[in-house]
């Protein structure tokens, strides 16, 4: 799936953050200049965040980029480096030592992570770091070619076994690749970053699925489930450190548990998410057309903890171009039966334009699905080639600029649908998250159909504290953005 996040527009964006806010967990953020900068502290609790935020001994800042799966591994990474005698700081002129984790999905992604190890290296240089690290999709990828490429880096590590990073920092070992994998579990506890009351929660890695345009499979191996009981017990400690919403995450949330029970578990596992006290929202991401089956929907639609919310990326409408993309192929049917039996679904897709053979009529059919006005929220990126995928040979490529026009033209048609949706919500009253609220009474939050950092936002006026809930009418909106006041009891 093709999510990098499109700057400027808010309906053009998926999951991976632009680089001037490209996330980083644990303490660390990455701005514009691909440089640390603070974050907030993270939370304490069973998790152990929080108290490894020292001036002391050894420190390391770790740098995230790419998407919430990538944010996740960090965190986790964070916890494995803190119990092994580490310290965590967002200072670079202060740490010892400093771990850029890498995205390489498209060729944005990897530049921005080119950038962030360059710019790291300079201060390497400069004599403000000691050590510097580079893990994750990048390393997997690219292999030993990194080390000729940045020479002042001092260890590389790629998916498949992310604990052996300890071998890097203390000079025992430069360079580590193995099978592509990622960090599902670790004996070290997650190390959160933010003060919002939503996290992340990985069900898998890696992906089962062949799409022609992606290199999940080259650069995170096959599918692979965590157990419920891993899941649940990390949902738990979520909980008790006062995460209000979980965010499902995976490569294909659907396909959940076919590879260690032998059928499409999520429906289970969504079952016992719901009992776990303190939760009061459960979203799904990455979900696939496929694998969308009636047991699911039955509890999307009647589980009030679940929202009702889809993140499913279909890429693209045409027959054609899906046949191409080795895609499911009666996409149209999927959307229709979906909204058709949950009316007050939110749906999200991603789109791609200009995939090698994409012609007018193809594009045009996906243009005239559009918009139908089906999809809530909308992410369209142009296509992305590389030598690792398949539709790297295939025929008919598409220039830049037609590629730049079809996307300007789905995006200029979504956000009419978007602007026409939002007037049809004034005077209607949500449930709304907190997510912020300054000295003036000025908060912001979302309701059901709004996932964090992709989709807009509610603004309202009054008294309320982050990680309440709040009945919001909305009075009005502002492009993308609601507004509304504190509805009345």
């Amino acid at each position: 799936m093709q999510d990098e996040k499109s700057p400027g527009d808010k309906q053009g964006a998926s999951y991976r953050p632009a680089a001037q806010k490209a996330q980083s967990k644990a303490g660390i953020n990455v701005n514009d200049d691909g440089m640390s900068r603070s974050q907030s502290p993270a939370r304490a609790g069973s998790l152990k965040a929080g108290e490894g935020f020292h001036r002391d001994k050894n420190k390391v800042c770790l740098v995230a980029l790419g998407c919430p799966k990538n944010m996740v591994e960090v965190e986790s990474l964070a916890g494995l480096v803190k119990d092994n005698g580490w310290d965590l700081t967002t200072d670079l002129d202060n740490s010892k030592a400093a771990i850029v984790h890498t995205c390489s999905f498209i060729k944005d992604a990897r530049d921005e992570s080119a950038g962030a190890i360059k710019a790291l290296s300079e201060i390497k240089k400069k004599g403000k770091l000691e050590k510097l690290i580079v893990s994750g999709c990048m390393v997997q990828g690219e292999g030993k070619r990194l080390i000729k490429e940045f020479p002042d880096v001092d260890g590389f590590i790629g998916t498949g076994n992310l604990k052996g990073i300890l071998k890097l920092l203390s000079g025992e070992k430069k360079f580590i690749l193995g099978t592509p994998g990622g960090l599902l579990d670790s004996y070290a506890p997650r190390l959160l970053s933010s003060n919002l009351p939503t996290a992340y929660l990985r069900l898998a890695e890696g992906c089962n699925h062949r799409c022609s345009f992606c290199s999940i499979p080259y650069l995170r191996g096959k599918y692979k489930s965590r157990n419920i009981s891993s899941i649940i017990k990390e949902a738990e400690d979520l909980s008790f450190n006062g995460i209000k919403e979980l965010i499902l995450v995976a490569q294909d949330t659907t396909y959940y548990g076919h590879d260690i029970y032998g059928k499409n578990s999520l429906p289970e596992l969504l079952r016992k998410l719901t009992a776990i006290k303190g939760i009061s929202w459960i979203r799904i991401m990455y979900t696939y057309p496929d694998s969308i089956d009636e047991r699911l929907l039955d509890i999307v639609k009647s589980q009030d903890k679940v929202c009702k919310y889809l993140d499913m990326p279909l890429q693209h409408i045409s027959e054609n171009v899906l046949k191409r993309m080795r895609r499911h192929q009666n996409v149209r049917e999927t959307v229709k039966s979906i909204k058709n039996r949950i009316p007050d679904l939110a749906l999200r897709t991603a789109l791609i334009v200009g995939f090698p053979g994409e012609s007018e009529k193809d594009f045009k059919e996906m243009h005239d699905f559009v918009a139908q006005g089906w999809f809530d929220q909308l992410g369209v990126f142009e296509y992305s080639d590389d030598k690792n995928i398949v539709s790297h040979k295939l025929t008919g490529q598409v220039s830049q600029e037609i590629r730049h026009g079809r996307r300007k033209q789905l995006m200029l048609k979504q956000k009419e649908i978007v602007l026409n949706k939002n007037r049809a919500m004034k005077g209607k009253v949500f449930k709304v998250l907190v997510e912020t609220a300054d000295k003036n009474n000025i908060c912001s939050g979302r309701a059901y159909f709004q996932a964090p950092e992709i989709d807009n936002k509610i603004f309202f006026k009054g008294s309320a504290a982050i990680g309440s809930f709040r009945d919001v009418k909305i009075t009005g909106y502002k492009g993308y953005d609601l507004y509304g006041e504190i509805a009345s009891a």
